[in-house]
C-alpha cells in the first residue's frame, strides 16, 4: 500500500492540497517560464558548452537531416570523427529526429533544452505522490528537484538534464511494478521502464544514466525492505485474486527484464558508443582522470553560505561544484531529521534517502573521499571525469527530505488550525520561549550560517571571498525561510505559499543567473562572433594542443559554423590520435593550415607569424595526393619527421610500390561519410587521404572492394593500379549495424513485458454466486 502519513479524508483537508499544490506547481511555471525567457525573445543559449560544443553540433547534424544525408561521420572536427558514436548529438532518439528534421535550428534548440524541465517536474510529482500520498508535499519536492542548482547550471549540459529528467518516471514505474497488484498496470509500467532505459541510452550521456542506474536499484531496495511483509496496492479493487499478480510474487526479476530490453533498445546508439570508446583517449585513462572534477570539502559551506565564494564554489567550476540546494529545502531537511519519530511507515525509505545523500556527497568529493577511490580502479567508470557530478543523486535525496519535510509540516500546521477551531490550541506556545523550543534545530541552522558569515567577513581580504553584502545573503535567507517555517507550523497559510515562492525565488537566482542570462545571443550575432582565421575557409585550422586530461579552457567548435574544419576539436569523447601535432611534418600531413595563437601551440617550430592571433603552417600537403613509396614504422609521431611526407607514406603493413613518378589525384565530390576520388598514375600506387582513420571506412576502386590501411598514423589509404581509376570511400561501420540489429532485437522483445497487460478480467457474476450456492452441502 501507498504510505500515507497524513489522510485527506476532509474536504477542507483536499481543497488545501490541491491549493498548495497549485501554488508549487505555478513556482515551477514562473521558474521554467524564466528559463524560457531568452528562447521566446528570439535567442539562443551559449552559456559554456551549450554554445562552444551543442550549437555546432546541433547545426551540422540539423543540416544533414535536412539535405536527408548521413550524419554519422563529422568531417569537421579532428580531421573527421564518429559522431554517432560520440554519442552527445542522440542522432537517433526520436525526439532529435523530430525537433530538428521538422523545425528550424533555434526552435529545435530551444526546444530540446527546455522540454526536460516540465516532463522531470510531472514525473517527480507522480513519484513522490505514491510514496506520501498527498499532491502538495509532492508537488513541492517535485519543484525543489526540478529546478535545483544541479539541474540548473547543469542546462549548460542538455544530455545530462535529459537522462537525469527520466530518472523520476523509472522510479514511478518501478514503484508501480513493486508495489501494484493489477496485472495490466504492472505490465504497462514494465514496458515503461524499457522504453525509458532505451530512450535514456539513445540520448548518448553515459555517465548520467550510471546515476540512474544506482538511483533504481537504491529505490527496488528501499520498496522490497518496506513491502516485504505488506499486501499489494489495489488487492481491493480486483475482483478475484486471478486479476493480481500475486502478494507473494516477487517483482524484481521483472524489473531486471525490463531494463536488459531497454539496454537492446539502446543498442544503436550503445554498441557505436563502445565502439568509438575503445577507439578513443579516454579508454587508456588512468586514475588520475577520473579524479579530475573532484568536489572540494570546503564547498559543503554553501549549504549555508551559498555567495560565500566569488565564483559560488571553491574550484572555479560553477556549474560542476554548484551544491546549493536552497535555504527552504535545506531547513525542511532538518526539520525531517528532528521529527524522525513522526515518520511512521515513511521512516525507512527517510533512513534510506539520508544514506544516499551521504554517498552521494562522499562519492562527489572523489580524491577527496575514499569511497570514490575503489570505483575508480573500474575500467568503464575510470573514463568518467567529474565525480562532482554525483551530487544529481544527492540532490535528489534532499529533494525527496525536503518533500518528507514539508509534509511533517503541514501536519503541524493542520493540527493547530484544528485546535484553534475547537478552542484547544495554548496561547503560551506563542511566547519566544517555546518558538525557540519549538524550532530549536532551525534557529541552530541559521546560527551556524551567521557563524559562517562572520568568519567570512573576518577573512574578506581573501581573493577567493564574496563581498561582505554577498556574504550576508545566505543568513539572510535562512532566517527568513525560519521565520516562515515556525508562522506555518503555528497555522499561517499564508506563510506556507511564502515558503514556496520563497524556495523558487531563491533557487532560480542562484541557477540561473549563471546558465542562462546574460549568457545568450541571436543566433546570426554568435556565428559572425566565432574567431576565424583570415580569409575564406580553406584547409584545417589547429587551435589547441591540450590533451583530453589536461586541465584548461578549450576552444569551442563555433569556427565549424563558419565553413572551417579542425585538427582538432572540442568534444566529449576525444578520438586516439598517434601524431604529434605539436611537430610541423604532423601538421602539413593534416592539411593543416592556421594554427591558432596561444600558450600550448606557441612553441611549435617553423610556423609563420600572421598577426596576434594566428600562426600559418608552410606548404600543407593536399588532402588527397598520390606518393610512391612507403616505411613501415609503429611509432608515426616520431617516423613522420624522419621522412618526405610529400612521396613517402608511413604505414603500418610492409606495401612493397615500383619505383615511378608520383600521379595525379582529385576529389570529385564529398559528403560526410562518403568521398569520390578521381586518380591517374604511371604504376600501382598508394593513395593517401587526410581523413582520419576508422575500421569503419570502406574502399571501392572502380566499383571493386579495395583493403583500407592506416596511413601516417591517424590517416588512411588505398592501393590504385596503374591508370585512371575512381576510388569511393564510403563509411559504413559495422557497430552500427550491429546496433541497429541490437535495436530491433529490443523492440522485438518488448512485448515481453507486456505479458498480463491483455487478460481478461474474471468477474463474479450472479450465476457463479447460484452454482457456488447449490455446491455447498445441506445444512452447511
Amino acid at each position: 500500500m501507498s504510505e500515507r502519513v497524513i489522510e485527506n479524508s476532509e474536504p477542507g483537508a483536499e481543497r488545501g492540497a490541491r491549493n498548495l499544490a497549485a501554488w508549487s506547481a505555478l513556482a515551477g511555471l514562473l521558474l521554467f517560464a524564466a528559463l524560457a525567457g531568452p528562447f521566446f525573445a528570439g535567442r539562443i543559449y551559449t552559456a559554456d558548452d551549450l554554445g562552444a560544443f551543442y550549437f555546432p553540433v546541433r547545426a551540422f547534424y540539423a543540416h544533414q537531416l535536412a539535405e536527408r544525408q548521413p550524419y554519422d561521420w563529422m568531417p569537421q572536427l579532428y580531421s573527421g570523427f564518429y559522431l554517432t558514436g560520440e554519442g552527445q548529438a542522440g542522432s537517433y532518439h526520436p525526439l532529435h529526429q523530430i525537433l530538428y528534421r521538422f523545425l528550424p535550428l533555434r526552435a529545435a534548440l530551444g526546444w530540446e533544452f527546455l522540454l526536460p524541465y516540465p516532463l522531470m517536474m510531472l514525473g517527480t510529482w507522480l513519484c513522490l505522490k505514491r510514496r506520501l500520498g498527498r499532491s502538495d508535499a509532492a508537488m513541492f519536492g517535485a519543484l525543489v528537484f526540478t529546478f535545483s542548482s544541479f539541474n540548473l547550471l547543469h542546462f549548460v549540459h542538455p544530455n545530462v538534464v535529459a537522462v537525469i529528467a527520466h530518472l523520476p518516471w523509472l522510479l514511478w514505474a518501478i514503484d508501480i511494478v513493486m508495489v501494484d497488484s493489477r496485472r495490466r498496470r504492472v505490465a504497462l509500467a514494465s514496458a515503461l521502464i524499457a522504453l525509458l532505459t532505451g530512450s535514456q541510452l539513445l540520448i548518448g550521456h553515459p555517465q548520467s544514466v550510471w546515476y540512474s542506474l544506482i538511483a533504481e536499484f537504491t529505490y527496488v531496495l528501499l520498496l522490497r525492505r518496506s513491502l516485504k511483509h505488506a499486501a499489494r496496492a489495489g488487492c481491493d479493487l480486483c475482483a478475484t485474486c486471478q486479476d493480481c499478480v500475486g502478494c507473494t510474487t516477487t517483482m524484481w526479476p521483472r524489473v531486471v527484464i525490463a531494463k536488459g530490453i531497454g539496454c537492446l533498445l539502446g543498442g544503436v546508439q550503445l554498441v557505436p558508443s563502445l565502439d568509438a570508446w575503445f577507439h578513443s583517449a579516454r579508454s587508456a585513462a588512468n586514475v588520475d582522470f577520473a579524479f579530475l572534477g573532484s568536489l572540494q570539502p570546503l564547498n559543503v559551506l554553501q549549504l549555508v553560505a551559498p555567495y560565500l565564494f566569488v565564483d559560488g564554489v571553491i574550484g572555479g567550476n560553477t556549474h560542476e561544484f554548484g551544491l546549493y540546494m536552497g535555504a527552504v529545502p535545506l531547513l525542511l531537511v532538518v526539520w525531517c531529521a528532528a521529527r524522525q519519530r513522526e515518520l511512521g511507515r515513511l521512516g525507512p525509505g527517510t533512513r534510506i534517502c539520508f544514506g544516499l545523500a551521504l554517498l552521494a556527497l562522499l562519492l562527489s568529493m572523489g580524491k577527496y573521499g575514499l569511497i570514490y577511490q575503489l570505483s575508480a580502479w573500474l575500467p568503464v567508470l575510470r573514463g568518467f571525469r567529474c565525480p562532482c557530478r554525483y551530487i544529481v543523486l544527492f540532490q535528489l535525496a534532499m529533494a525527496s527530505l525536503a518533500a518528507i519535510g514539508f509534509l511533517l509540516l503541514l501536519r503541524e500546521h493542520e493540527q493547530v488550525r484544528q485546535q484553534r477551531a475547537q478552542g484547544r490550541f495554548l496561547e503560551e506556545r506563542r511566547s519566544w520561549l517555546a518558538i525557540w523550543r519549538d524550532f530549536e534545530p532551525l534557529w541552530c541552522a541559521v546560527g551556524f550560517s551567521v557563524a559562517i558569515a562572520v568568519a567570512g567577513f573576518k577573512l574578506r581580504q581573501e581573493s577567493y571571498l564574496s563581498s561582505p553584502a554577498a556574504i550576508a545573503v545566505g543568513p539572510l535567507l535562512l532566517l527568513v525561510a525560519a521565520a516562515l517555517m515556525a508562522m506555518a507550523a503555528r497555522g499561517s497559510r499564508v506563510a506556507l505559499k511564502a515558503l514556496i515562492l520563497l524556495a523558487a525565488l531563491d533557487l532560480g537566482c542562484y541557477g540561473l543567473t549563471y546558465s542562462a542570462y546574460p549568457r545568450n545571443a541571436r543566433l546570426e550575432d554568435y556565428v559572425a562572433a566565432a574567431r576565424t582565421p583570415p580569409g575564406e575557409p580553406d584547409g584545417r585550422v589547429l587551435a589547441s594542443l591540450l590533451r583530453f586530461d589536461q586541465p584548461g579552457l578549450r576552444t569551442g567548435d563555433m569556427m565549424m559554423l563558419s565553413g572551417w574544419r579542425r585538427a582538432d576539436g572540442y568534444v566529449g569523447m576525444e578520438p586516439r590520435r598517434r601524431l604529434d601535432y605539436g611537430l610541423l611534418p604532423a601538421l602539413r600531413v593534416a592539411g593543416v593550415q592556421w594554427v591558432q595563437r596561444e600558450a600550448s601551440t606557441a612553441e611549435i617550430a617553423g610556423l609563420i607569424p600572421r598577426g596576434d592571433r594566428w600562426l600559418q603552417v608552410p606548404q600543407p600537403l593536399p588532402r588527397v595526393r598520390l606518393v610512391t613509396q612507403t616505411r613501415t614504422g609503429n611509432d608515426p609521431a616520431c617516423d613522420i619527421a624522419r621522412v618526405s611526407p610529400e612521396t613517402t607514406a608511413i604505414c603500418e603493413l610492409p606495401l612493397v610500390l615500383p619505383a615511378s613518378k608520383p600521379g595525379t589525384a582529385a576529389l570529385m565530390a564529398e559528403r560526410p561519410g562518403r568521398l569520390v576520388i578521381d586518380v591517374d598514375c604511371p604504376a600501382m600506387q598508394l593513395l593517401v587521404v587526410a581523413e582520419s582513420y576508422h575500421n569503419g571506412w570502406r574502399a571501392a576502386v572502380d566499383g571493386m572492394p579495395e583493403e583500407i590501411f592506416r596511413i601516417n598514423g591517424d590517416f588512411m589509404g588505398c592501393v590504385v593500379g596503374s591508370g585512371r581509376h575512381r576510388v569511393t570511400l564510403n563509411f559504413e561501420p559495422s557497430s552500427l549495424d550491429r546496433g541497429w540489429l541490437t535495436s530491433w532485437a529490443g523492440l522485438s522483445m518488448l512485448p515481453l513485458c507486456l505479458i498480463g497487460v491483455f487478460s481478461r478480467r474474471k468477474t463474479r457474476t450472479w450465476e457463479d454466486d447460484l452454482r457456488a450456492l447449490r455446491a455447498e452441502p445441506a445444512g452447511a
